[in-house]
């Protein structure tokens, strides 16, 4: 049986429905010979702010963060290619999207450097750039994009084999099908409890696409799956982390995987945190790794205290 769901982000007086205080509006632009799709909240006339999501997610993933900001901007968030709405390609490599955040950028800021949030995925690739392109980002916030992890070196050739093993079976993959919307909510709900009925249901709205074989699936490509798994040496990391001289915020949470991952390791992290110069460290209790998702709240006054700080 296929279970119906009311429309996300409706303040329909329905509880179990979430109520966007902020409610986006969708563009599409192309970068790179590729359609990008992204949501917009608040005036153009506001300060800008951009948004980028991590790995299997999409822009819908800042709504609760959103709503929970006290100052008013000119909000930006998009759709990374082979995520959300934005247009699928032949192949995914971390080199990619650094142009494809250079080709944005030239977009929505050509001449003045970005207030920057990124989460996971999207905060590894800012990290980079900022490195790369240090004038074109004036502030930084880094939700859990801290890698390489410890192991990285270690499992670097499984990664390359199952790449490799990835592109004899083109099409192939573990895309998710669902009977419908309500089953994705409620793993959602499994998995991370810390999140309501309401939020999961807004989520899952947002996070799959109508199947053609019936039903629906995850609004991302299979082939992000199998990144082209070449990431820089951590060497090269803190390299381009030296390089940065934006203002940096970086949080993560208490119960992230990131944190587990790092157990045992914490002087690496911390050398990161350390290469650059104007940089700040929180650690979010009661936050696993979607810190936009559980803590949105305290997460929206860590990003508000830290901007108005911008000189």
């Amino acid at each position: 049986m296929v279970e119906t769901l009311s429309s996300p982000g409706n303040c329909t007086g329905d509880e179990r429905s979430y109520c966007a205080q902020r409610v986006s509006r969708s563009e599409f632009i192309e970068l790179r010979g590729t359609r990008h799709h992204l949501r917009r909240w608040g005036s153009p006339q506001a300060p800008l702010l951009v948004l980028l999501h991590g790995w299997m997610d999409n822009s819908a993933t800042w709504q609760f963060l959103i709503d929970q900001l006290q100052q008013d901007w000119n909000i930006i968030a998009l759709d990374w290619a082979g995520f959300g709405l934005s247009e699928r390609r032949t192949h995914y490599a971390f080199t990619e999207y650094l142009a494809d955040l250079e080709a944005f950028l030239d977009q929505v800021s050509p001449d003045e450097p970005v207030r920057l949030v990124a989460h996971s995925m999207g905060a590894n690739i800012s990290s980079l750039y900022a490195g790369v392109r240090p004038a074109r980002i004036r502030s930084f916030i880094n939700l859990e994009g801290f890698g390489p992890f410890p192991n990285h070196l270690a499992t670097l050739g499984t990664r390359i084999g199952s790449w490799l093993d990835s592109l004899a079976r083109p099409g192939e993959g573990r895309t998710v099908h669902l009977p419908d919307v309500a089953t994705l909510a409620r793993r959602m709900l499994r998995k991370n409890p810390r999140i309501d009925q309401a939020q999961a249901e807004f989520l899952a709205w947002h996070f799959v696409e109508p199947d053609p074989a019936g039903g629906v699936r995850i609004a991302a490509d299979v082939k992000t799956f199998s990144f082209i798994p070449i990431f820089p040496h951590p060497e090269q990391v803190e390299t381009l982390l030296s390089q940065i001289t934006a203002r940096v915020l970086f949080v993560r949470g208490a119960d992230s995987f990131l944190t587990e991952a790092f157990k045992g390791h914490e002087a690496a992290l911390q050398r990161r945190f350390d290469c650059v110069g104007d940089s700040q460290t929180v650690l979010l209790d009661a936050a696993g790794h979607n810190l936009q998702h559980d803590v949105p709240r305290e997460l929206a006054a860590l990003i508000d205290e830290f901007l108005e700080q911008d000189p």
